[in-house]
């Protein structure tokens, strides 16, 4: 029993110790300066494959010794092909003969110093190469190796192209080990860490845009959304010129005046028809005609929104919104409108549908998948430093409407229950980039109620993700219980009273027997998001939040 636990103990060090030293050893050739800009592209690369080992280690819970076991859990042959794996990888990034001769790396220092320099750093090379082979695969060796080593940068770039296949062919097996459901959060955890990574640097979303092109669609497309929100974002507002291709002529729609059903918000949000593409729907945002300076400023609103969004459903499915067609100034009503190609002619938001006496609640495993469906669409939203300030119930979209396509539903019980598998998450009026604090202009018809806003945000402290996070934790109250808020809501309760009195100690605890204790710890942790938690802190919370939520088994 004791040489048992003692084996399964040297095989967690042995896969740690392996794992680290291939981490370290990606710092060394990823950190040169004064390149060409291919070689930026190629280092690049490197980058976003030394991310992909990271993310992955930290999903398995290397650090903590927990490797071993989770393959275990699933399947004891696994953990042979993972140590396999990481010991090819780790034979690569730290063999300097293999570096040098196969895949045309050459050390930093040499290079600067000229040829016998470079001999002499050969020749060095080598006698580590043997001390380290003549030591083994213990940690003491490694350090040594990776103590001893110089930077290293491209020296034959047909050569190094072949490191960049190995390394991408060493990720997408491990990645393998990974249950498929589990794959899209994995590689949406990488990308948003690169994007975080970037921040607002133009000059790297661009090289994360050329080096992905290709190889990962998702983080192309993503480091593309989001340099165009900071180009947009940074444009002076004197300079801004609206785009004309965007512009939606009032004379081409036929707006519908039909309330949508258990809507009061009649200027808020209508379908109408479009000339040229068909079904639309129109988010309006009202403004006063006499205030000049602030009506522009809701026009490149309205224009930058519609750049953002007008092929977003195809370039960032994650995001499940509608593609913008452009906006509309409805002049006689003082109104601007987003104009959106509508999947269908009618629509129902997730209020309408809960709030209906005619329908009943949709299976547990229909609203989870609802609930995680969404998660993705926040976290990826964040991901690009977007803030969407209006998340509630309201704003999420099913198209056909429930009521419409109830007279062909097969049973009178089908027809009965609301299909919640593709919503849209829609609102975009009042959002903005995270990081625009000068640009706060609220819209006058508000699409987000009070009791849907944090108490920060009440007070009118400046909007932030944990803002939105608070937000998405009521709307996934809503669906857990399948209740809208208004049904518990007293117009008398402060912020705080409504959060600490009624939602946390009275709603969260109900949730447990109604979806189960990890869906219910999902909601507490969105609504006791911290007013101080940065940027960074909240994108590891809607990590954790998208994993947890298809962690659940129904």
């Amino acid at each position: 029993m004791a040489e048992a636990l003692g084996t399964a103990i040297g095989v967690i060090g042995f896969i740690g110790q392996l794992f680290d030293g291939c981490v370290k050893a990606y710092g060394y050739f990823t950190t040169a300066a004064n390149l060409d800009g291919d070689s930026q592209r190629m280092l690049c690369k490197v980058r976003i494959e030394e991310m992909r080992l990271t993310v992955w280690g930290r999903e398995w819970g290397v650090a903590e010794g927990k490797f071993d076991a989770h393959l275990s859990e699933r399947n004891p042959q696994l953990r042979a092909l993972a140590t396999q794996i990481l010991e090819q990888l780790h034979g690569t990034v730290t063999d300097f003969r293999k570096l040098q001769d196969r895949y045309g790396l050459v050390d930093e220092e040499a290079e600067r110093n000229g040829d016998d320099d470079k001999k002499r750093a050969n020749g060095a090379s080598k006698r580590r190469t043997s001390a380290s082979a003549g030591a083994g695969t213990n940690e003491r060796s490694w350090r040594r190796e990776l103590g001893l080593r110089t930077k290293w940068v491209i020296g034959d770039k047909e050569k190094f192209s072949n490191l960049l296949k190995d390394l991408k062919d060493f990720n997408d097996g491990l990645e393998r080990l990974f249950p498929p459901s589990q794959v899209p959060s994995f590689q949406r955890a990488w990308t948003h860490q690169l994007l975080d990574r970037a921040q607002r640097d133009l000059a790297e979303l661009s090289l994360l845009e050329n080096a992905s092109s290709g190889i990962y669609p998702q983080l192309t497309n993503s480091a593309t959304l989001k340099k165009l929100r900071i180009n947009l974002d940074s444009k002076p507002q004197a300079s801004f010129k609206p785009t004309f291709a965007l512009k939606v002529g009032l004379s081409s729609l036929d707006i519908s005046h039909v309330v949508e059903r258990g809507n009061s918000s009649t200027r808020r949000r209508c379908q109408g028809h479009h000339a040229a593409a068909g079904d639309v729907l129109i988010e309006w945002v009202d403004y006063d005609r006499e205030a000049i300076e602030e009506r522009v400023a809701h026009v490149r609103r309205m224009d930058d929104l519609a750049r953002m969004m007008h092929s977003a459903s195809e370039c960032h499915p994650d995001l499940h919104s509608i593609d913008c067609l452009g906006y509309t100034d409805d002049a006689a009503n003082s109104r601007y409108g987003l104009v959106y190609t509508a999947p269908a002619s009618s629509h129902s938001t997730l209020k309408t549908l809960i709030s209906s006496p005619d329908l009943k609640t949709p299976d547990l495993d229909e609203r989870v998948h609802l609930a995680r469906t969404l998660a993705v669409a926040v976290w990826s939203l964040h991901s690009l430093d977007w803030l969407h300030k209006s998340l509630c119930s309201s704003n999420i979209l099913f198209f056909p409407s429930a009521f419409s396509t109830s007279a062909n539903s097969p049973t009178a019980s089908a027809a009965l229950v609301p299909d919640i598998s593709h919503p849209y998450l829609s609102g975009f009026d009042a959002s903005r980039p995270e990081l625009d604090t000068a640009l706060s202009v609220a819209p006058k018809n508000p699409s987000i109620e009070d009791l849907h806003r944090h108490p920060g945000s009440l007070r009118g402290s400046p909007h932030i993700k944990s803002f939105d996070i608070y937000s998405f934790g009521l709307v996934l109250l809503e669906i857990g219980l399948w209740k809208v808020l208004q049904a518990y809501y007293k117009a008398h309760y402060s912020a705080e009273r409504w959060r600490d009195k009624v939602v946390l100690a009275v709603l969260v605890p109900a949730l447990g027997s109604k979806v189960g204790k990890v869906y219910k710890e999902v909601v507490e942790m969105c609504l006791r998001v911290d007013e101080d938690m940065t940027s960074i802190e909240a994108g590891e919370l809607m990590e954790e939040v998208v994993s947890k939520l298809e962690s659940i088994r129904v």
